[in-house]
């Protein structure tokens, strides 16, 4: 009974073990027969992967398959189905000539048939991609069989022209294959027929001889039937018709079809529209411009209705379907301006009505709520009224800022007019009749840009209610600031006054907003600040026509921004205004030293003697930081407007370094200006600046006298460099002997060293070596490690050099051998006592180590 039992129980064991796994390979399986590509799913989750019945090795159905089963019946049905329609041209081409004429229609019209109907047993028998390939391969043949029909001149076709009957054919075919598609319920034909549409309004243009705008209208006219046709599927899927979706091929393939017929349908719209507005800009006629009127009316025409009629489309798609329209109405009326307005004015015809429509689009903007935010602060939501003014925006702006693009070579020139001409007053020092003009037309059009920002950026902070923190309301008024200035100080040029009194307007506006900017440092500052340096920058370069213009200018804006920084670096200024006077602080610097120079080319001084006014307004600069850093809150300025003074003092040295003598003077004042630098308790670090400057002025005078010998150059750099590495060493206790004495018993010693080897007099090395020993002798007293491993060396070699000639004699007067001799049982006798030596030379190697 016992036995029995155990039997029981292993069989119950057994019986559980085998129906889990019976679950596993279940599981297996059907992952398998689910994965679309690459490795069975079930592989990855542990489930195993068995090969098919029926033997073969194991690698065949694990992971190493590179291609699914669905990639390659893809890749057979897509080259077998290339192959036939081969097969078949081939036959036509080659082949046709041998049958007679029922022949060829009854091989073609079989095969083709065959291949048009064989999709619907497939179907049955769930074979869809191999129907679908069926369905390509039938599509193919009913081109094949037109060409061939009109090739053997079948019914009279031969006598057809060849635009005509392949517009005709194009047309029934993309007809046939819409409707052979929606009767199977197949996915391929549908969208082959959508793709072949684009052809027969092409080949009936170019069968009626039909030009550009022809071509044009024609495409605009496809893309509306396009968008007419996606009109009534999109209503009938949005229905809820199933059997509609089922004929479509379900769910993903109406989404796919009508995302994709939205795609080509607007390409194709916008390529059309593009060949309008090109033809009709450069139309030589104003008949040429009426006749691009037909597409581009097409084209608002289609614009509007998406906006307005397609409510189910995008919100996208349906703003630049409205903006698309704009840009039609902008172009033709822009083109028939062209030819009323005088020359020299077709620019501003594109630009007033664009203009218009901006400002109005702004307004519909604001008043349809698009620019509204909701209660609870989130995102802009905007209603679907809003798209069409959206879409109007965004045009007519674009086509202003094009319009602004294309008279800005002409606005360039007149602002840089007076640069030209002073680059050329400068250079040769003699003044020449120019003149300074600028048409009236390109203003305008900056005028009408400015207007237009200004109008928009009014209607959004209307429409907001925190206008002070919304960006898109700040960057217009930013932008209409930035564009308004330089309108208004080109406007004395456009009229033709004076150079003397436009340049008088530019100053005085400048100085202007730069005291207002004093006034109300709290108003808005950051389109006074961009007027601000407009203007400023327009002043500064406009006065180069003329040296009084540039000393008086430049003098006025460096003491107007020397007054700026002092207002804006006030302690309680916001962090904006603090970032403008370091700006304005280092500005007036600047135009200090451009007022040195120029004041110095207009005397008639030399560079090298100007450059000492330059190195003037450096020391003031420095002066002036100094007294800044000790008000409280202008540390920043300070720094900028001592920095700054560095620039101009690099400068003023580069000016002087054709000159030695010059100079040698400038590279003292200016280490002079280091050390009194160094004064201040945060600046202790100048005196070393300072120092080297003043050697650097030492070397340059030493040059100009002759002086060739090495230590007239380096004891003044050994001595700052010893008693600034005592300081280091007193100040901090850890500093090594390196650090401080190294480079300074180094900077003589070395290049003294290198001399004695080409000095026959005795001198030299003797004062090296007596330095050497000295050196050698306070190392050990002070168990300082630079100054003796330095000394010792140096007295070494002086040593060797001393007793070079006394060996070169030695050598002369032996045989040849016997200074190898020598070296060999010196080798031999150093490698003898080595063994007894270490012990000594480490003791010696620690005790220099520990050496400080």
């Amino acid at each position: 009974m016992w036995q029995v039992t155990v039997e029981l129980s292993g069989l119950e064991a057994r019986r559980q073990w085998l129906a889990q796994r019976h679950a596993e390979l279940l599981a297996g399986l059907r992952a398998r027969r689910d994965a679309p590509t690459g490795m069975p799913a079930a592989a990855s989750e542990g489930v195993p992967v068995f090969a098919p019945v029926g033997g073969g090795s194991g690698a065949a159905g694990g992971s190493g398959r590179e291609v699914s089963a669905l990639s390659a019946r893809t890749a057979l049905l897509i080259v077998g189905g290339v192959l036939v329609v081969v097969a078949a041209l081939v036959f036509t081409v080659v082949s046709w000539g041998r049958l007679g004429i029922g022949g060829r229609a009854a091989v073609l019209l079989a095969v083709t048939a065959c291949a048009l109907a064989l999709p619907r047993p497939l179907r049955r028998r769930k074979l869809t991609a191999t129907a679908e390939a069926s369905a390509a391969v039938g599509l193919a043949l009913v081109l094949l069989d037109g060409f061939a029909a009109r090739e053997a001149g079948l019914g009279g076709l031969d006598g057809v022209g060849t635009a005509g009957y392949w517009a005709v054919l194009t047309a029934l075919t993309a007809l046939g294959a819409a409707a052979y598609g929606w009767w199977l319920r197949l996915r391929l034909p549908l969208p082959v027929g959508f793709l072949m549409a684009r052809l027969p309004g092409l080949l009936g243009t170019a069968a009626l001889g039909g030009t550009a705008v022809d071509y044009a209208a024609a495409m605009i006219a496809t893309a509306a039937v396009d968008f007419a046709a996606l009109y009534v599927l999109t209503t009938r899927a949005a229905a809820g018709h199933t059997g509609f979706r089922d004929r479509l091929g379900g769910d993903r393939a109406t989404t796919v079809l009508v995302n994709g017929a939205r795609a080509v349908g607007g390409g194709w719209a916008l390529l059309g529209g593009a060949l309008a507005v090109g033809h009709a800009v450069v139309a030589p006629s104003p008949a040429e411009v009426m006749r691009a009127w037909m597409p581009l009316g097409l084209l608002v025409l289609l614009g509007m209705a998406l906006c307005r009629g397609f409510r189910t489309l995008p919100f996208a798609l349906r703003s630049g379907g409205e903006g698309a329209a704009v840009v039609a109405l902008i172009v033709a009326v822009g083109a028939g301006l062209r030819y009323v307005m005088p020359s020299g004015w077709a620019a501003a015809g594109y630009a007033a009505p664009a203009a218009l429509i901006a400002v109005g689009a702004a307004a519909a903007c604001a008043w349809s709520g698009r620019w509204t935010k909701p209660a609870t602060g989130g995102p802009l939501a905007p209603p679907p009224e809003a798209a069409a003014a959206l879409g109007e925006l965004v045009a007519s702006s674009t086509a202003v800022l094009l319009a602004g693009v294309v008279v800005l070579p002409k606005l360039a020139y007149a602002l840089i007019r007076p640069v030209a001409h002073g680059a050329a007053l400068w250079h040769d020092g003699s003044p020449s009749h120019w003149n300074w003009q600028l048409a009236p037309a390109p203003l305008l059009v900056l005028w009408l840009f400015a207007a237009a920002l200004a109008a928009m950026a009014a209607l959004r902070a209307r429409a907001v209610d925190d206008r002070h923190t919304d960006r898109l309301a700040n960057a217009l008024h930013n932008a209409r600031a930035l564009a308004a200035f330089p309108a208004l100080l080109l406007l004395p040029v456009a009229l033709g006054l004076p150079y003397g009194w436009v340049l008088t307007a530019a100053a005085v506006a400048t100085l202007a907003v730069a005291a207002d900017v004093v006034r109300r440092p709290g108003a808005a500052l950051v389109p006074r600040l961009l007027v601000l340096a407009a203007g400023g920058a327009l002043a500064l370069l406009w006065s180069s026509a003329d040296r009084a213009a540039v000393l008086a200018v430049w003098g006025t804006l460096a003491a107007a921004a020397a007054v700026l920084a002092h207002v804006l670096s006030a302690p309680t200024a916001r962090p904006v205004a603090r970032a403008t006077a370091r700006v304005a602080a280092a500005f007036a610097v600047l135009a200090l030293g451009v007022e040195a120079v120029a004041a110095g080319i207009t005397a008639g001084l030399p560079g090298h003697v100007t450059a000492f006014a330059v190195l003037a307004v450096a020391v003031a600069a420095a002066c002036a930081a100094a007294a800044w850093h000790r008000i409280p809150g202008r540390d920043q300025v300070s720094t900028t407007v001592e920095g700054t003074g560095y620039a101009l003092a690099v400068a003023a040295l580069a000016l002087t370094a054709p000159h030695p003598g010059a100079l040698s003077l400038a590279l003292a004042v200016t280490g002079v200006a280091g050390l009194a630098i160094a004064l201040r308790p945060d600046r202790r670090r100048a005196a070393l600046a300072g120092t080297a400057l003043l050697i650097a002025s030492s070397w340059v005078r030493l040059g100009l006298a002759g002086f060739t010998a090495p230590e007239a150059y380096t004891l003044p750099v050994t001595a700052v460099a010893l008693v600034v590495g005592h300081r280091r060493r007193t100040s901090t206790p850890g500093t090594g002997s390196w650090p401080a004495y190294g480079a300074g018993l180094s900077a003589t010693m070395l290049p003294s060293l290198a001399a004695t080897w080409s000095d026959e007099n005795w001198v030299r090395p003797l004062l090296l070596g007596a330095a050497a020993l000295l050196a050698t002798v306070v190392g050990v007293r002070t168990r300082l490690q630079a100054p003796l491993v330095v000394g010792s060396g140096v007295l070494v070699m002086v040593g060797l050099h001393e007793l070079a000639p006394a060996v070169v004699q030695v050598l002369g007067l032996l045989p040849r051998w016997a200074p190898l001799a020598a070296a060999g049982l010196l080798l031999l006798l150093l490698g003898a006592t080595y063994e007894k030596r270490i012990d000594e030379a480490r003791r010696l190697r620690d005790t220099v180590r520990s050496m400080r």
